[in-house]
């Protein structure tokens, strides 16, 4: 996996992210939703996906700090389209922000 330099995928060791991504991927049940938008998230922010979970955008190996934070505000704006946007995409986006507010920093809870 390639990471950001000092081995960081946001504010958080890129290990954390590892850690994150066996959890959820090690799950037998299908995970709802939310778990499948975080862990997309996590495995994009990871460099495991060259496409951003909810934006679809293409990234590099690694995406920076930069594109973290502007696929959390376009997941924002996804889960706040209660007109465009059926609840499984809703559910998932909300998955992504909180992925990806844990990876920023923004919160200590992680998805």
């Amino acid at each position: 996996m390639d990471r950001l330099p000092g081995g960081r995928v946001g504010v958080r060791a890129a290990g954390e992210v590892e850690a994150a991504i066996a959890r959820l991927s090690g799950s037998r049940r299908p995970l709802p939703a939310p778990l499948r938008g975080a862990l997309a998230t996590y495995e994009w922010a990871a460099g495991r996906r060259l496409v951003a979970p909810v934006s679809g955008a293409q990234s590099g190996r690694v995406p920076t700090e930069a594109q973290l934070a502007g696929e959390e505000r376009v997941a924002l704006r996804r889960v706040h389209d209660r007109a465009g946007v059926g609840l499984a995409e809703r559910d998932f986006a909300l998955g992504a922000v909180r992925a990806l507010a844990w990876i920023l920093g923004y919160t200590g809870d992680q998805p």
